[in-house]
Order: structure tokens, then C-alpha cells, then sequence
């Protein structure tokens, strides 16, 4: 959703690659990627015709906003750890065996600590 003073970066940032998407939330991201989806897609043409930079920045707004969220994701897992939730809780909260979502968060702080 634009602002009405003055455009946001992510409304007006020119995106090809994950690394062209400015800081913002993750909602911001997610409705540019869906823009982009929507044109690249021919879902909505009220959006305007599609160009060959539609289907490149869904894919790179994508790719951001999986990064964004795994990087949240770790925080946390941290934070539920932290206030005494079980293994088997966050493994449940995140579809996966808690055995697996344990190694994976003692092997990352162990590799922070180092």
C-alpha cells in the first residue's frame, strides 16, 4: 500500500534481483510480489499489461522474503527456547520433527559462538 506523502522505496525500487529489494516489511513484499505475480500471471489486468520484469521481481521479492522470514524464523525459535517451550512444541509449530529443529538451532548457535 503506497503511502500518501511520498513513495516508499518499495514501491518504487526497480527489482531484478534479491539483493535490489529495499528494507521493509515483510507485508510491503509481499503485496509488491503479488502485483508482480498477479501481471506476470495475466491475473489482473487492471494492474496494467505484464513486461519482462514482472516474473524477475516476483521471483527475486520472493526469494527476499524467504530470507526475511527464516532469518525471523531462527529469532524465534531462540525466543521460544528461552521461555521454556519444548523441542516437541517448536518442532510442532514449525511441521517438523523436533529432533530436526534442535540440531538445527544448537549447530547455527554453535556456529555464532565460535
Amino acid at each position: 500500500m503506497p503511502s500518501e506523502a511520498r513513495p516508499r522505496a518499495i514501491d518504487t525500487a526497480n527489482i531484478a534481483t534479491p539483493t535490489d529489494v529495499p528494507p521493509a516489511a515483510l507485508i510491503s513484499m509481499a503485496h509488491r510480489r503479488d502485483t508482480h505475480l498477479a501481471r506476470a500471471l495475466g491475473r489482473r489486468q487492471d494492474l496494467g499489461s505484464t513486461t519482462a520484469a514482472d516474473p524477475l521481481a516476483a521471483l527475486a521479492l520472493g526469494v527476499a522474503i524467504t530470507r526475511e522470514v527464516l532469518q525471523e524464523q531462527r529469532l524465534l525459535v531462540q525466543a521460544a527456547v528461552e521461555r521454556g517451550c519444548s523441542w516437541e512444541e517448536i518442532g510442532c509449530a514449525l511441521d517438523t520433527p523436533a529432533a530436526t529443529v534442535k540440531d538445527a538451532f544448537t549447530s547455527s548457535t554453535d556456529k555464532q559462538a565460535k
